[in-house]
């Protein structure tokens, strides 16, 4: 059987990314495992070469992890990614114009349209529960509501990215 150890490398390797491996880390130990593997295999009968290989490579890797968290080595700063949970600038001033637009395009809407599509969409009423406020149709309401939000999304169409 011949094996493709190119894809089968690839594919390991993408395995422990996927797993927080750095990729040097990740090719390290697939060197490791490939060593491991053709020593086991020239001694010994192997039914599945490829499921060997990546277990052994995730084996390593968990063994190397293990080793880390025992002696209490600190994680390099190049391995570590920082990521900001606050928008950036560009998205903050968006959000906001977006908000302020919207705002305007329910100020078109008619008193009582703008009062239940609030209603349903802020509050969270069914339109049950707005139907009885009103003194509507379930359907009336249904309908006010959906051509509202047609028509805002209509009006905001283009002052988004």
């Amino acid at each position: 059987m011949k094996i493709d150890w190119l894809k089968l490398f690839s594919d390991a390797k993408a395995a422990l990314l996927r797993r927080g491996r750095t990729e040097a880390d990740a090719e390290d130990f697939l060197q490791d495992a490939f060593v491991r593997v053709t020593d086991y295999a020239k001694e010994n009968h192997v039914d599945n070469l490829q499921g060997l290989f990546m277990k052994t490579a995730l084996n390593i890797s968990i063994d190397h992890h293990r080793e880390r968290e025992s002696r209490g080595d600190a994680e390099q700063l190049e391995n570590v990614v920082l990521i900001d949970p606050r928008p950036s600038v560009e998205d903050a001033v968006l959000s906001r114009e977006q908000a302020r637009r919207f705002e305007a395009c329910m100020a078109r809407l008619s008193d009582r349209t703008r009062q239940m599509v609030y209603e349903h969409r802020m509050e969270g009423l069914s339109y049950e529960q707005i139907a009885a406020r009103h003194k509507l149709h379930v359907s009336t309401v249904q309908h006010i509501v959906s051509r509202a939000m047609f028509k805002v999304t209509a009006w905001m169409q283009g002052w988004y990215p």
